[in-house]
């Protein structure tokens, strides 16, 4: 996909799917959305306000990075292997484009429609398309 990340969501702070890039769509995104809004909770009540930023299960590392001032969350999934700064920063820049695209009050006021996120579905694929030239 994006060379070091396999796969990625972004979830509305009450873990709604908003978009997803997955190379198996076999996942339950809700179901996944609900446990990554959950962990980011419980990990900041927990650790005095602290977020989790990343874990590993088995074989999967899951880096979580908050966007809009904590509306939404991205989640991408990548090879342990890969080094956590170079991760992250790929990350900061998916949730710029984001944050570019949509503000606070267009999540928070989001009907459900997964077509609002198309703009910025295009821009990311645009971003990654241009980035491996």
């Amino acid at each position: 996909m994006f060379s070091i990340i396999d796969d990625l969501w972004i979830f509305s702070k009450d873990g709604l799917p908003i978009v997803e890039f997955c190379k198996e769509g076999k996942i339950d995104k809700s179901l996944l959305g609900a446990f990554f809004s959950a962990i980011k909770s419980f990990s900041k009540k927990i650790s005095s306000g602290d977020e989790l930023s990343s874990f590993i299960l088995k074989d999967c590392k899951f880096t979580l990075v908050s966007a809009l001032k904590n509306d939404a969350i991205l989640v991408c999934k990548s090879d342990p292997k890969h080094k956590e700064k170079k991760i992250h920063k790929l990350c900061n820049v998916i949730v710029r484009i984001f944050e570019e695209t949509f503000d606070s009050s267009d999540i928070n006021n989001w009907d459900g429609d997964l077509s609002f996120f198309d703009d910025f579905k295009d821009k990311l694929d645009l971003y990654f398309k241009m980035s491996a030239l």
